[in-house]
């Protein structure tokens, strides 16, 4: 016979159970209240405030400008910009590669910087500008120390100039520390000639769309000339090696044919 059991028996644990249920909700409803007050305290604070933008990587632009840019100001709201906006503003900078905006604990904004990198001077009537990696140019008011980078006289067409920007990437480190100075020779029906100084006393004549490949072999062209006497090398068409000496009015003997090393 099955046990019957007694309301009255069942009536406290089924009080216990209800206020168990009560203070739940109640702890629930407290927690919440909470919540929202430390929220409304937070947002009345500074700490929902910027503190301070920081930068890092700025070289050809200074620290003060890309925060100018970028619209961060000092004790505005902390979360009422949007990170991937001032990504887009300070990319459309001539002279940024990429950009990383961070929010940083507690009210702090980190600004990572990576600049295209300048692979020459353009020098035009006596004022020089970096020529940068994108091809573009950056005015700037000193040489900066960077000494191992070549000048470029006469490269005032935008097309030319980023070809050969093209060129000098892709060009052999070592090499291309050794150019002093291009001029462009090009004229009329021949926009592609250069003239290349290199700082071992040699001069190169070259056509831009092969300048990186014909330098490859220039280390292996002045050892073969071991030196003797400085000249000048004509890349455009084969290699060919005219002394200085000889090199106004030469006759075609004078000049020395270079063979390339495969």
């Amino acid at each position: 016979m099955d046990k019957v059991i007694d309301i009255e028996e069942r009536i406290p644990s089924m009080r216990e159970k209800r206020r168990r249920t009560t203070n739940k909700k109640f702890l629930f409803v407290v927690l919440i209240f909470i919540i929202a007050l430390l929220i409304i305290l937070y947002f009345q604070s500074p700490l929902s405030r910027i503190n301070e933008v920081t930068i890092s990587g700025a070289n050809l632009y200074e620290e003060k400008f890309y925060i100018n840019e970028s619209g961060l100001i000092k004790d505005e709201p902390f979360w009422g910009f949007k990170k991937n906006s001032v990504e887009k503003v300070l990319s459309e900078i001539e002279v940024v590669k990429k950009v990383d905006v961070t929010r940083n604990w507690f009210n702090n904004i980190e600004i990572v910087i990576s600049e295209w990198g300048t692979i020459a001077y353009v020098e035009e009537k006596g004022q020089y500008q970096l020529l940068l990696e994108n091809g573009e140019l950056f005015s700037t008011e000193t040489i900066l120390p960077e000494d191992e980078i070549p000048v470029l006289i006469g490269f005032s067409d935008v097309k030319v100039r980023k070809q050969l920007s093209t060129q000098l990437i892709k060009m052999e480190t070592a090499v291309y520390h050794m150019v002093s100075e291009i001029i462009f020779s090009g004229v009329n029906e021949d926009m592609e000639s250069i003239i290349a100084y290199m700082d071992d006393g040699y001069e190169v004549r070259a056509i831009i769309p092969t300048f990186a490949e014909s330098m490859e072999f220039y280390p292996d062209i002045i050892a073969q000339l071991n030196d003797v006497e400085k000249g000048v090398i004509d890349m455009e068409v084969g290699t060919y090696f005219t002394p200085f000496s000889k090199m106004y009015g030469a006759k075609e003997e004078d000049e020395i044919i270079v063979e390339e090393d495969e």
